[in-house]
């Protein structure tokens, strides 16, 4: 990881929707499980997998946009 890495990764979060970020960050780097999100958050954990799904998708756009490779 180059040292540039934090902060692209962190301006990339900044520009997904608050939804979107917090369960992120909370499975990736919290390492909660879908089922516990939906409990936290109160809402389906299909709501939890759709937001992942979207976010993750909305993330790798943002990284691009900054000139990060993403596979």
């Amino acid at each position: 990881m180059d040292q540039d890495s934090p902060r692209l990764i962190a301006d990339a979060l900044a520009q997904l929707t608050p939804e979107h970020r917090e369960v992120i960050t909370r499975a990736y780097y919290r390492g909660e499980s879908v089922d516990e999100l939906a409990e936290a958050l109160d809402v389906p954990a299909d709501a939890v997998k759709s937001r992942l799904h979207q976010g993750l998708r909305a993330f790798r756009r943002a990284l691009q946009e900054n000139g990060v490779t993403v596979p």
